[in-house]
């Protein structure tokens, strides 16, 4: 969900996914939707193709036209596509962009701001819930996206995954590190993956890490919960 100011940090994190090596039978389907002005505009899908150019050039599975990312209808229609098109044994959900949680002043909890259409996904008045319902039951859910590891989310979307993957405190910009998490895919225990994705996300923002090479100090937190149990 990137019709607004994080764009540019889309466009990287498609490139960081195209820079892995990709686990034998993955299949990495993005969805995105950028500002008009941007070098991918409006809403797109890919299948992930490793390559190390340093432009998007995995095939375009489909032009999308204009998208309100803000609308939980757009995310269903994606899920359920992007599972009904790539079956498979184990099935894992990113969800991108910015977000707002309870601990933070205003009253309004949200993701997945779009500027287009300025509309977004409330978390608060039950959304985010309904964009995960009536969709294929995921091994595991990640918010790349700020504060959202929280009781309340968790118990908004705790009928949808068996683990959910977030940060409780602000997710730099850069986002998590995919180039280190694509190669953990080839793991067959979801429990494993999601443990793993905590510790290469904090190594990441580590003083020198990949997405922290100046070394800045900002409190950095990530987590892996079970809700349904």
């Amino acid at each position: 969900a990137a019709d607004n100011n994080l764009w540019q940090n889309a466009l990287r994190d498609i490139n960081d996914m195209e820079s892995a090596p990709q686990p034998e039978n993955l299949n990495l389907v993005v969805q995105t939707d950028l500002p008009g002005n941007s070098e991918l505009p409006g809403g797109q899908r890919r299948k992930i193709r490793p390559d190390a150019s340093p432009q998007v050039t995995s095939p375009l599975l489909a032009a999308l036209g204009q998208i309100d990312s803000g609308d939980p209808q757009t995310l269903k229609s994606f899920i359920n596509w992007g599972f009904e098109q790539y079956p498979s044994q184990h099935r894992m959900l990113v969800i991108w962009g910015h977000g707002d949680n309870w601990f933070k002043q205003d009253g309004f909890k949200w993701i997945c701001p779009d500027e287009g259409s300025k509309s977004l996904i409330s978390v608060s008045e039950g959304e985010l819930k309904e964009a995960l319902s009536d969709i294929p039951h995921l091994d595991i859910l990640v918010f790349d996206a700020c504060s959202m590891q929280s009781l309340e989310v968790l118990a908004e979307v705790r009928q949808a995954a068996d683990f959910v993957v977030g940060s409780e405190e602000l997710v730099p910009a850069t986002g998590f590190p995919y180039q280190t998490l694509i190669p953990l895919f080839s793991s067959p225990a979801p429990e494993q993956v999601a443990g793993q994705i905590c510790q290469k996300y904090l190594q990441s923002y580590e003083a020198g890490g990949i997405q922290n090479p100046e070394g800045f100090t900002n409190p950095i937190t990530c987590s892996w919960a079970w809700p349904s149990s």
